[in-house]
């Protein structure tokens, strides 16, 4: 009996130790969740590239020289006030007047830039310049009081004889008397300039240059001056009350020439724009203005050899002038 008690006792702790295990297989823990993951921030969006002009050197790398040639005109004035005096009669064909030729040169030149300085503002380059200028156009003409002309006179006008009121009883009826003056700018005239050439990239294609320079200019300058005139010397010991008599018209003539060369100096300023594309020629256009200060004698004094009349230039001290063209620049082919 106590046997059979203990046997079961023990078949019971048996199966506890059976049932636990099992049960807890089946009673398990529920799994904790899962932390919920935050979501990563969207990246901002990059800002768009600013526009980017291709520099001169990026996209046509330059040579450190560049030598060019050039064509193009030039407009200006020349201003004078000139005064002519007949020497044997100052009160006939004497005057003072202003007056100005007007000029266009054709322009054949040269240029050389040389290195760039990087560093710098506007990368600027030294240059020089220099050419010669071919007259295509001259108003030649400064004075001109009269009608000066000897076919008018007739072949001799040295013994006009008066015997009575007549058509050319004083010396002012004869017609083609006067004075002038011809300024007769000679071939060639020629320049030389120095200076800085500032370039501004205006995109891919295209190059501005802003150059100021200082210019020298030399011209050879003819003066011409020219005098024809009747006088009539005083009749020695003739009484024009006692009735007719000879008198003689006589002509005077000046022709005078002088010849001078001017000295010019100034500042310039010159704006191109390059196209920087095809190679190895870059086609610039070009438009420039030049104030320069006439630094040889302004006036100039000269007369016949004859002494019948005596002639005076003075010009202005300064000269504006303006002018464009074309340069044609070697670059290379890289």
């Amino acid at each position: 009996m106590v046997l059979s008690i203990r046997s079961g006792k023990v078949v019971l702790v048996a199966l506890l130790f059976i049932a636990l295990p099992a049960q807890a297989d089946e009673i398990e823990p529920e799994p904790e969740p899962a932390p919920i993951a935050k979501p990563e921030p969207e990246p901002e969006p990059e800002p768009a590239p600013e526009p980017v002009v291709a520099s001169e050197d990026e996209e046509f790398p330059e040579p450190s020289w560049i030598p060019s040639v050039e064509v193009g005109f030039e407009a200006y004035s020349h201003d004078f006030d000139t005064t002519i005096t007949n020497l044997i009669d100052p009160t006939t064909w004497s005057e003072t007047q202003s007056g100005e030729a007007d000029q266009i040169l054709l322009r054949f030149g040269g240029e050389l830039m040389g290195p760039m300085f990087e560093d710098l503002p506007g990368r600027p380059r030294l240059f020089v310049q220099g050419g010669v200028g071919i007259r295509t156009f001259s108003d030649d003409r400064v004075f001109e009081l009269g009608n000066p002309g000897i076919e008018a006179l007739g072949d001799s006008l040295d013994h006009y004889y008066f015997n009575g009121p007549g058509d050319r009883d004083l010396p002012s009826d004869f017609e083609g008397q006067g004075s002038l003056l011809d300024a007769d700018l000679q071939d060639p005239t020629w320049y030389a300039g120095l200076g800085i050439a500032f370039s501004v990239p205006a995109s891919s294609g295209l190059l501005f240059y802003i150059k100021p320079s200082v210019q020298y200019i030399a011209e050879d300058m003819d003066f011409e001056g020219g005098l024809l005139a009747v006088y009539e010397p005083p009749p020695p010991g003739v009484d024009p009350e006692d009735g007719p008599y000879t008198r003689d018209f006589q002509v005077r003539q000046s022709i005078a020439n002088f010849s001078t060369t001017d000295h010019s100096i100034g500042p310039s300023l010159e704006v191109a724009m390059a196209f920087l594309s095809p190679r190895p020629i870059r086609v610039s256009i070009f438009a420039q203005i030049r104030a320069l200060w006439l630094v040889s004698d302004k006036t100039n004094s000269f007369a016949d050899s004859d002494g019948v009349a005596s002639y005076s230039v003075e010009r202005d001290d300064l000269a504006i002038r303006g002018g464009a063209g074309v340069r044609f620049s070697w670059v290379g082919f890289h």
